[in-house]
């Protein structure tokens, strides 16, 4: 089942209604003949390769997030990080570092990779992060002019990818918010630079730092490239992410179904597949189902969380291994051909897992 499908599924009918708002182009119909996604070198503009398209829409997280909780009857806190979890027969509490407790039947650990459910659960050394040697700057940009957007809007109207033909990285250039396809001043843009060894995160801690070494790596990048990237102000900050991933590759006690996993905390990749939240609303999905399970009396709570990471865990760890797969290929633009993006496309099923890839040297 399409991951759209998996969200469709347990969005109640006022909402399935207007799903297409989720979108980063809502009036963009990827049914339609689209073409395949252009991968080509970042300072010819030459086309190395094509991912295949097949249907595929982008969400924006920030419209999905608003579009889940705006209106709705729910209790949502902010600045709530967990300090310790205790179970009991019939329940679960949470306490807080301000202090304040929940309790609860299930709680659900999808507090991101850097999760503390995943380390109440696993233990503090088994959660760690593994270090990837990639190191990352990812932001999204508004604020261009007519004539700007309409041009970052060429080469493919979802996203473009530019490989270094000189050293291992690449960029993407994607449109995060065409909500008024009448007014390009008000369109934004996600701009990404991706590279293999120093300089680290560690290493770009300086802020004016880390824009020189930006600047630096797409001046000579080909347009909409360079155009998208160098709108920058000299006194804006870009943020810099260490490549790091965790797979759930070992047994924990999911105290009867109390306790589970379920996003960035059950299984955090790289992105170069942009299967991370694919797979997070799979999880919501499933989840959902095992709590119906649950609660009709079909199925304890422990038989149905415990199926729930029977299936989650492989799939999980499948898609860590094939996002690494993917961007090691990707150091190399003569083997990118070659890797699971190119060849299946964003083809969740029809992948098979790869051989275990160990991540590389430490880049914090």
């Amino acid at each position: 089942m399409p991951e759209s499908e998996y969200l469709e599924k347990i969005l109640p009918l006022h909402l399935l209604a207007r799903i297409k708002e989720t979108r980063c182009d809502p009036h963009l119909d990827t049914q339609a003949n689209v073409t395949p996604i252009p991968y080509v070198d970042a300072y010819s503009g030459k086309l190395i390769a094509e991912v295949p398209m097949e249907g595929i829409n982008r969400v924006s997280r920030a419209k999905l997030r608003r579009f889940l909780t705006q209106g709705q009857d729910l209790s949502i806190q902010f600045d709530k990080n967990l300090h310790t979890a205790h179970v009991n027969s019939d329940s679960v509490s949470v306490t807080f570092d301000d202090g304040t407790t929940e309790t609860g039947s299930i709680v659900v650990g999808c507090d991101g990779s850097h999760s503390m459910v995943r380390e109440f659960l696993v233990g503090h050394e088994a959660a760690q992060l593994e270090s990837v040697d990639l190191t990352m700057i990812n932001f999204p940009k508004g604020g261009y002019t007519a004539e700007e957007a309409r041009l970052l809007q060429t080469l493919h109207p979802v996203f473009k990818i530019a490989a270094r033909p000189d050293k291992p990285g690449n960029g993407l250039l994607a449109a995060l918010d065409i909500t008024d396809p009448s007014d390009p001043t008000t369109w934004k843009f996600q701009n990404y630079i991706g590279w293999w060894g120093p300089p680290y995160a560690s290493d770009l801690k300086d802020t004016q730092t880390r824009m020189e070494f930006y600047r630096s790596f797409v001046s000579p990048f080909c347009e909409p490239f360079r155009t998208a990237a160098l709108k920058l102000a000299a006194d804006e900050v870009v943020p810099v992410y260490p490549g790091q991933q965790w797979a759930p590759t070992m047994a924990w006690d999911n105290y009867g179904g109390k306790i589970t996993l379920a996003g960035d905390a059950a299984h955090s990749m790289v992105p170069q597949r942009a299967q991370g939240l694919n797979n997070a609303i799979k999880d919501a999905s499933d989840i959902v189902d095992a709590l119906k399970a649950a609660m009709s009396g079909a199925k304890s709570l422990e038989e149905v969380i415990t199926a729930y990471e029977a299936e989650m865990k492989p799939r999980g760890a499948k898609e860590v291994a094939l996002s690494l797969e993917q961007a090691l290929k990707s150091r190399d633009k003569d083997m990118i051909k070659n890797s699971p993006l190119f060849k299946l496309g964003w083809e969740r099923d029809r992948v098979a897992a790869p051989a275990t890839i160990a991540a590389s040297k430490e880049n914090i």
